[in-house]
Protein backbone atom coordinates (compact mmCIF):
# COMPACT_ATOMS: atom_id res chain seq x y z
CA UNK A 1 0.00 0.00 0.00
CA UNK A 2 1.31 3.47 -0.87
CA UNK A 3 2.22 5.47 2.27
CA UNK A 4 0.00 8.45 3.04
CA UNK A 5 1.42 11.77 1.84
CA UNK A 6 0.81 15.22 3.34
CA UNK A 7 1.88 18.19 1.26
CA UNK A 8 3.50 20.79 3.53
CA UNK A 9 4.39 23.29 0.82
CA UNK A 10 5.25 23.23 -2.87
CA UNK A 11 8.29 21.01 -2.36
CA UNK A 12 8.03 19.39 1.09
CA UNK A 13 6.04 16.20 1.64
CA UNK A 14 5.45 14.45 4.98
CA UNK A 15 4.92 10.69 4.82
CA UNK A 16 5.74 7.45 6.58
CA UNK A 17 9.04 5.94 5.53
CA UNK A 18 9.64 2.83 3.48
CA UNK A 19 12.65 0.55 3.30
CA UNK A 20 13.78 2.52 0.26
CA UNK A 21 14.33 5.54 2.53
CA UNK A 22 16.83 3.74 4.76
CA UNK A 23 19.99 5.08 3.15
CA UNK A 24 18.72 8.68 3.14
CA UNK A 25 17.51 8.61 6.76
CA UNK A 26 20.71 6.94 7.97
CA UNK A 27 22.84 9.63 6.33
CA UNK A 28 20.58 12.42 7.60
CA UNK A 29 20.88 11.17 11.18
CA UNK A 30 24.62 10.74 10.83
CA UNK A 31 24.97 14.42 9.95
CA UNK A 32 22.35 16.17 12.09
CA UNK A 33 23.17 14.53 15.44
CA UNK A 34 26.77 15.75 15.60
CA UNK A 35 26.18 18.50 18.15
CA UNK A 36 28.19 21.74 17.89
CA UNK A 37 29.95 22.52 14.59
CA UNK A 38 33.28 20.79 14.14
CA UNK A 39 32.37 17.48 15.78
CA UNK A 40 32.69 14.21 13.90
CA UNK A 41 29.55 12.80 12.27
CA UNK A 42 27.39 10.71 14.60
CA UNK A 43 28.28 7.26 13.29
CA UNK A 44 26.70 5.61 16.32
CA UNK A 45 23.34 7.24 15.57
CA UNK A 46 23.68 6.23 11.93
CA UNK A 47 24.31 2.62 12.94
CA UNK A 48 21.37 2.72 15.33
CA UNK A 49 19.13 4.00 12.51
CA UNK A 50 20.48 1.31 10.20
CA UNK A 51 19.63 -1.34 12.77
CA UNK A 52 16.06 -0.07 13.17
CA UNK A 53 15.47 -0.13 9.41
CA UNK A 54 16.98 -3.62 9.13
CA UNK A 55 14.88 -5.12 11.94
CA UNK A 56 17.37 -5.34 14.81
CA UNK A 57 14.62 -4.04 17.09
CA UNK A 58 11.67 -6.41 16.66
CA UNK A 59 9.22 -3.68 17.70
CA UNK A 60 10.27 -1.18 15.01
CA UNK A 61 9.78 -1.32 11.25
CA UNK A 62 10.52 1.24 8.50
CA UNK A 63 6.93 2.52 8.52
CA UNK A 64 7.39 3.60 12.15
CA UNK A 65 9.60 6.40 10.80
CA UNK A 66 8.22 9.64 9.50
CA UNK A 67 10.17 11.49 6.82
CA UNK A 68 9.84 14.88 5.22
CA UNK A 69 11.14 14.83 1.67
CA UNK A 70 12.17 17.81 -0.42
CA UNK A 71 10.83 16.58 -3.75
CA UNK A 72 12.64 19.31 -5.67
CA UNK A 73 15.99 18.07 -4.37
CA UNK A 74 15.04 14.42 -4.05
CA UNK A 75 16.27 14.08 -0.48
CA UNK A 76 14.98 13.45 3.04
CA UNK A 77 15.45 16.59 5.15
CA UNK A 78 13.76 15.63 8.44
CA UNK A 79 12.85 12.41 10.21
CA UNK A 80 11.49 10.91 13.42
CA UNK A 81 10.66 7.42 14.68
CA UNK A 82 7.87 6.18 16.97
CA UNK A 83 8.73 3.14 19.10
CA UNK A 84 5.89 1.23 20.74
CA UNK A 85 6.69 -0.12 24.20
CA UNK A 86 5.03 -1.34 27.37
CA UNK A 87 5.98 0.44 30.58
CA UNK A 88 4.99 -0.70 34.06
CA UNK A 89 3.59 1.82 36.54
CA UNK A 90 3.57 0.31 40.04
CA UNK A 91 2.69 -3.12 38.73
CA UNK A 92 0.29 -2.01 35.99
CA UNK A 93 1.39 -2.61 32.40
CA UNK A 94 0.77 0.54 30.38
CA UNK A 95 1.23 0.94 26.59
CA UNK A 96 3.48 3.84 25.66
CA UNK A 97 4.98 5.43 22.58
CA UNK A 98 8.49 6.87 22.40
CA UNK A 99 9.56 9.23 19.60
CA UNK A 100 13.27 8.85 18.91
CA UNK A 101 16.09 10.03 16.65
CA UNK A 102 14.40 13.38 15.98
CA UNK A 103 16.40 15.37 13.46
CA UNK A 104 16.14 18.04 10.76
CA UNK A 105 18.77 19.18 8.27
CA UNK A 106 20.23 22.55 9.28
CA UNK A 107 19.01 24.20 6.06
CA UNK A 108 15.39 23.30 6.86
CA UNK A 109 15.11 24.22 10.54
CA UNK A 110 12.79 26.84 12.04
CA UNK A 111 10.04 25.78 9.64
CA UNK A 112 7.91 23.63 11.97
CA UNK A 113 8.90 20.32 10.39
CA UNK A 114 9.42 18.65 13.74
CA UNK A 115 5.99 19.80 14.92
CA UNK A 116 4.33 18.36 11.81
CA UNK A 117 5.88 14.97 12.50
CA UNK A 118 4.96 15.02 16.19
CA UNK A 119 1.35 15.76 15.23
CA UNK A 120 1.33 12.71 12.97
CA UNK A 121 2.99 10.57 15.64
CA UNK A 122 0.41 11.68 18.19
CA UNK A 123 -2.25 10.28 15.87
CA UNK A 124 -0.28 7.05 15.47
CA UNK A 125 0.01 6.76 19.25
CA UNK A 126 -3.72 7.20 19.68
CA UNK A 127 -4.42 4.57 17.02
CA UNK A 128 -2.06 2.14 18.78
CA UNK A 129 -3.65 2.67 22.20
CA UNK A 130 -0.67 4.38 23.81
CA UNK A 131 -1.68 6.05 27.08
CA UNK A 132 1.39 8.26 27.30
CA UNK A 133 4.51 9.20 25.39
CA UNK A 134 8.07 9.58 26.57
CA UNK A 135 11.11 11.17 25.04
CA UNK A 136 14.60 12.15 26.11
CA UNK A 137 16.61 14.84 24.40
CA UNK A 138 17.34 18.55 24.15
CA UNK A 139 16.75 20.37 27.42
CA UNK A 140 13.28 21.95 27.64
CA UNK A 141 12.76 21.65 23.88
CA UNK A 142 9.92 19.14 23.91
CA UNK A 143 7.74 21.15 26.26
CA UNK A 144 6.52 22.94 23.15
CA UNK A 145 4.97 19.63 22.05
CA UNK A 146 3.12 18.99 25.32
CA UNK A 147 5.86 17.12 27.22
CA UNK A 148 6.94 17.70 30.82
CA UNK A 149 9.87 16.32 32.81
CA UNK A 150 8.36 13.62 35.01
CA UNK A 151 10.55 10.50 35.49
CA UNK A 152 14.07 10.47 36.91
CA UNK A 153 16.82 9.16 34.63
CA UNK A 154 20.55 8.53 34.71
CA UNK A 155 21.22 9.82 38.21
CA UNK A 156 24.07 8.28 40.16
CA UNK A 157 27.74 9.00 40.69
CA UNK A 158 30.98 9.30 38.78
CA UNK A 159 34.20 7.88 40.12
CA UNK A 160 37.53 6.21 39.33
CA UNK A 161 39.14 2.82 39.96
CA UNK A 162 41.27 4.28 42.75
CA UNK A 163 38.23 5.62 44.58
CA UNK A 164 36.52 2.24 44.27
CA UNK A 165 39.63 0.57 45.62
CA UNK A 166 39.61 2.83 48.68
CA UNK A 167 35.92 2.20 49.24
CA UNK A 168 36.33 -1.56 49.02
CA UNK A 169 39.22 -1.56 51.52
CA UNK A 170 36.73 -0.91 54.29
CA UNK A 171 35.22 -4.32 53.56
CA UNK A 172 37.87 -6.78 54.66
CA UNK A 173 36.24 -10.01 53.56
CA UNK A 174 36.75 -11.16 49.94
CA UNK A 175 33.79 -10.68 47.58
CA UNK A 176 31.11 -13.27 48.13
CA UNK A 177 30.30 -13.64 44.44
CA UNK A 178 32.46 -14.42 41.44
CA UNK A 179 31.83 -12.70 38.11
CA UNK A 180 31.97 -13.70 34.46
CA UNK A 181 30.81 -12.30 31.15
CA UNK A 182 27.16 -12.85 30.35
CA UNK A 183 26.23 -15.09 27.43
CA UNK A 184 22.98 -15.38 25.44
CA UNK A 185 22.04 -18.31 27.68
CA UNK A 186 21.96 -15.90 30.65
CA UNK A 187 19.29 -13.59 29.24
CA UNK A 188 16.33 -15.46 30.83
CA UNK A 189 18.00 -15.03 34.24
CA UNK A 190 18.68 -11.36 33.49
CA UNK A 191 15.08 -10.74 32.42
CA UNK A 192 13.62 -12.54 35.46
CA UNK A 193 15.94 -10.71 37.86
CA UNK A 194 15.46 -7.32 36.20
CA UNK A 195 11.78 -7.39 37.19
CA UNK A 196 12.87 -6.99 40.81
CA UNK A 197 13.63 -3.33 40.13
CA UNK A 198 9.87 -2.73 40.30
CA UNK A 199 10.15 -3.06 44.06
CA UNK A 200 12.08 0.26 44.11
CA UNK A 201 10.91 2.20 41.07
CA UNK A 202 7.47 3.58 40.36
CA UNK A 203 7.96 3.38 36.60
CA UNK A 204 9.94 0.73 34.71
CA UNK A 205 10.09 -0.60 31.16
CA UNK A 206 9.05 -4.15 30.33
CA UNK A 207 12.05 -5.97 28.86
CA UNK A 208 11.91 -9.65 27.95
CA UNK A 209 14.77 -12.09 27.53
CA UNK A 210 14.80 -11.76 23.74
CA UNK A 211 15.16 -7.98 23.96
CA UNK A 212 18.08 -8.32 26.36
CA UNK A 213 19.65 -10.80 23.97
CA UNK A 214 19.12 -8.44 21.02
CA UNK A 215 20.63 -5.46 22.83
CA UNK A 216 23.61 -7.35 24.25
CA UNK A 217 24.47 -9.85 21.53
CA UNK A 218 22.59 -8.93 18.37
CA UNK A 219 24.21 -5.56 17.74
CA UNK A 220 27.65 -4.30 16.89
CA UNK A 221 29.76 -2.36 19.37
CA UNK A 222 29.41 0.98 17.61
CA UNK A 223 25.65 1.21 17.94
CA UNK A 224 24.10 3.63 20.43
CA UNK A 225 22.21 0.84 22.23
CA UNK A 226 24.77 -1.86 22.96
CA UNK A 227 25.23 -3.30 26.44
CA UNK A 228 27.57 -5.79 27.99
CA UNK A 229 26.74 -7.84 31.03
CA UNK A 230 28.45 -9.54 33.96
CA UNK A 231 26.87 -12.43 35.83
CA UNK A 232 27.74 -12.77 39.51
CA UNK A 233 27.57 -16.28 40.89
CA UNK A 234 27.79 -18.24 44.11
CA UNK A 235 29.13 -21.76 43.63
CA UNK A 236 28.24 -21.58 39.95
CA UNK A 237 24.63 -20.39 40.46
CA UNK A 238 23.69 -16.92 39.09
CA UNK A 239 22.70 -14.57 41.90
CA UNK A 240 23.00 -11.09 40.39
CA UNK A 241 23.95 -9.23 37.23
CA UNK A 242 25.09 -5.82 36.16
CA UNK A 243 24.98 -4.23 32.73
CA UNK A 244 27.47 -1.69 31.46
CA UNK A 245 28.50 0.17 28.35
CA UNK A 246 31.66 1.90 27.17
CA UNK A 247 31.58 5.60 26.41
CA UNK A 248 33.84 8.18 24.77
CA UNK A 249 35.96 5.71 22.84
CA UNK A 250 36.47 3.34 25.78
CA UNK A 251 37.69 6.06 28.14
CA UNK A 252 35.09 5.04 30.67
CA UNK A 253 32.61 2.40 31.83
CA UNK A 254 29.02 3.29 32.61
CA UNK A 255 27.12 0.83 34.81
CA UNK A 256 23.45 1.12 33.91
CA UNK A 257 21.87 -1.66 35.95
CA UNK A 258 22.53 -3.84 38.99
CA UNK A 259 19.87 -6.27 40.14
CA UNK A 260 19.86 -9.24 42.48
CA UNK A 261 17.94 -12.45 42.99
CA UNK A 262 15.97 -12.76 46.26
CA UNK A 263 18.48 -15.30 47.60
CA UNK A 264 21.40 -12.84 47.79
CA UNK A 265 21.98 -9.59 49.68
CA UNK A 266 22.67 -6.15 48.28
CA UNK A 267 25.83 -6.13 50.42
CA UNK A 268 27.25 -9.20 48.69
CA UNK A 269 26.23 -8.01 45.24
CA UNK A 270 27.50 -4.44 45.63
CA UNK A 271 30.87 -5.36 47.12
CA UNK A 272 31.36 -8.08 44.50
CA UNK A 273 30.50 -5.67 41.68
CA UNK A 274 32.94 -3.03 42.94
CA UNK A 275 35.69 -5.63 43.16
CA UNK A 276 34.91 -6.93 39.69
CA UNK A 277 34.93 -3.43 38.19
CA UNK A 278 38.50 -2.92 39.38
CA UNK A 279 39.50 -5.86 37.22
CA UNK A 280 37.17 -5.03 34.36
CA UNK A 281 38.70 -1.59 33.76
CA UNK A 282 41.96 -3.30 32.85
CA UNK A 283 40.31 -5.01 29.88
CA UNK A 284 39.59 -1.81 27.95
CA UNK A 285 42.56 0.32 27.01
CA UNK A 286 42.04 3.89 25.82
CA UNK A 287 44.83 5.07 23.57
CA UNK A 288 47.99 5.67 25.60
CA UNK A 289 46.53 4.41 28.88
CA UNK A 290 46.71 1.17 30.80
CA UNK A 291 43.03 1.12 31.73
CA UNK A 292 39.82 3.09 31.78
CA UNK A 293 40.02 5.78 34.41
CA UNK A 294 36.38 6.81 34.70
CA UNK A 295 33.45 4.80 36.00
CA UNK A 296 29.89 6.04 36.13
CA UNK A 297 26.96 4.55 37.98
CA UNK A 298 23.77 5.72 36.30
CA UNK A 299 21.21 3.35 37.77
CA UNK A 300 19.47 6.01 39.86
CA UNK A 301 20.40 8.17 42.81
CA UNK A 302 18.43 6.04 45.27
CA UNK A 303 19.89 2.66 44.32
CA UNK A 304 20.68 0.41 47.34
CA UNK A 305 24.36 0.17 46.34
CA UNK A 306 24.98 3.66 47.76
CA UNK A 307 24.01 2.54 51.25
CA UNK A 308 26.59 -0.24 51.37
CA UNK A 309 29.88 1.63 51.59
CA UNK A 310 31.29 3.87 54.29
CA UNK A 311 32.79 6.19 51.68
CA UNK A 312 30.86 7.82 48.80
CA UNK A 313 31.27 6.09 45.45
CA UNK A 314 32.65 9.21 43.81
CA UNK A 315 30.99 12.54 43.10
CA UNK A 316 27.27 12.93 42.44
CA UNK A 317 26.36 12.49 38.79
CA UNK A 318 23.78 14.99 37.66
CA UNK A 319 20.93 13.01 36.25
CA UNK A 320 18.32 13.95 33.71
CA UNK A 321 14.64 13.12 33.33
CA UNK A 322 12.26 11.54 30.90
CA UNK A 323 9.82 13.93 29.30
CA UNK A 324 6.26 12.61 29.50
CA UNK A 325 3.21 13.58 27.43
CA UNK A 326 -0.21 12.44 28.61
CA UNK A 327 -2.77 13.16 25.87
CA UNK A 328 -5.81 12.05 27.92
CA UNK A 329 -5.17 12.42 31.65
CA UNK A 330 -8.55 11.02 32.67
CA UNK A 331 -8.04 7.91 30.54
CA UNK A 332 -4.61 7.21 32.04
CA UNK A 333 -5.90 7.79 35.59
CA UNK A 334 -8.75 5.34 34.96
CA UNK A 335 -6.22 2.80 33.67
CA UNK A 336 -4.26 3.25 36.91
CA UNK A 337 -7.39 2.89 39.02
CA UNK A 338 -6.13 -0.25 40.85
CA UNK A 339 -3.11 1.76 42.04
CA UNK A 340 -5.27 4.55 43.46
CA UNK A 341 -7.61 2.03 45.05
CA UNK A 342 -4.70 0.25 46.74
CA UNK A 343 -3.45 3.55 48.12
CA UNK A 344 -6.88 4.16 49.60
CA UNK A 345 -6.83 0.71 51.20
CA UNK A 346 -3.51 1.56 52.83
CA UNK A 347 -4.75 4.92 54.13
CA UNK A 348 -7.27 6.25 56.64
CA UNK A 349 -9.80 6.53 53.79
CA UNK A 350 -10.35 2.84 53.14
CA UNK A 351 -13.76 2.29 51.58
CA UNK A 352 -14.25 6.01 50.90
CA UNK A 353 -16.97 7.27 48.56
CA UNK A 354 -16.90 10.73 47.07
CA UNK A 355 -15.52 12.95 44.34
CA UNK A 356 -12.19 14.67 43.73
CA UNK A 357 -11.97 17.61 41.36
CA UNK A 358 -8.47 18.34 40.09
CA UNK A 359 -7.87 21.54 38.17
CA UNK A 360 -5.08 22.11 35.68
CA UNK A 361 -6.38 25.71 35.39
CA UNK A 362 -7.06 25.43 31.66
CA UNK A 363 -8.99 22.18 32.15
CA UNK A 364 -9.41 19.47 34.78
CA UNK A 365 -10.66 16.01 35.71
CA UNK A 366 -13.23 14.68 38.14
CA UNK A 367 -12.56 11.39 39.96
CA UNK A 368 -15.49 9.54 41.49
CA UNK A 369 -14.94 6.83 44.11
CA UNK A 370 -17.56 4.40 45.40
CA UNK A 371 -16.71 2.33 48.47
CA UNK A 372 -13.01 2.64 47.74
CA UNK A 373 -13.24 1.79 44.03
CA UNK A 374 -12.56 4.28 41.25
CA UNK A 375 -15.92 4.44 39.47
CA UNK A 376 -15.01 7.05 36.86
CA UNK A 377 -12.41 9.57 35.78
CA UNK A 378 -13.81 12.22 33.46
CA UNK A 379 -12.46 15.38 31.83
CA UNK A 380 -14.39 18.44 32.98
CA UNK A 381 -13.04 21.48 31.22
CA UNK A 382 -12.16 24.43 33.43
CA UNK A 383 -12.78 23.96 37.17
CA UNK A 384 -13.06 27.11 39.25
CA UNK A 385 -10.41 27.31 41.96
CA UNK A 386 -12.94 27.42 44.79
CA UNK A 387 -14.48 24.17 43.53
CA UNK A 388 -11.22 22.27 43.09
CA UNK A 389 -9.93 19.68 45.54
CA UNK A 390 -6.38 20.10 44.20
CA UNK A 391 -4.62 22.11 41.52
CA UNK A 392 -1.66 21.38 39.26
CA UNK A 393 -0.69 24.17 36.87
CA UNK A 394 0.32 23.39 33.33
CA UNK A 395 1.61 19.86 32.88
CA UNK A 396 2.87 19.34 36.44
CA UNK A 397 0.21 16.71 37.26
CA UNK A 398 2.31 14.18 35.32
CA UNK A 399 5.02 14.53 37.99
CA UNK A 400 2.55 13.87 40.79
CA UNK A 401 0.95 10.94 38.99
CA UNK A 402 4.25 9.22 38.21
CA UNK A 403 5.75 10.13 41.61
CA UNK A 404 9.36 10.24 40.45
CA UNK A 405 10.67 13.68 39.57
Amino acid sequence: MTPEHTQIDDNLVLREATLDDAKSVIELNRLVHTGPPGLDPADNIAQWTDGLFSGVNRAVKPSDFTVIEDTSAGKVVSSNCLMSQTWNIVGIDTPAGMPEIVGTHADYRRRGLGRKQFELMNKWSEDRGHLFNTIMGIGHCYRQFGYEYAIDAWGGSTTSPSVLENASKTKKDPPALTARDASPADTPFIADTYINCRERACVTVNVDAQTFEDEMFGRSEGRTVFYRGRIMELDGDPKAFYLYELFTKKEGIRVISLEIAPSVSWFDAATSMVGDLQELVKRFHPEGRERCEKIEFSFGREHPVYRIFDQPLGAPLNGYAWYVRIPDVAKLVMHLGPLLEQRLVNSEFRGWSGGIKITFFTDGINLSFKEGALASALPTGIIENQEATAGYPGLTFSRALLAQY
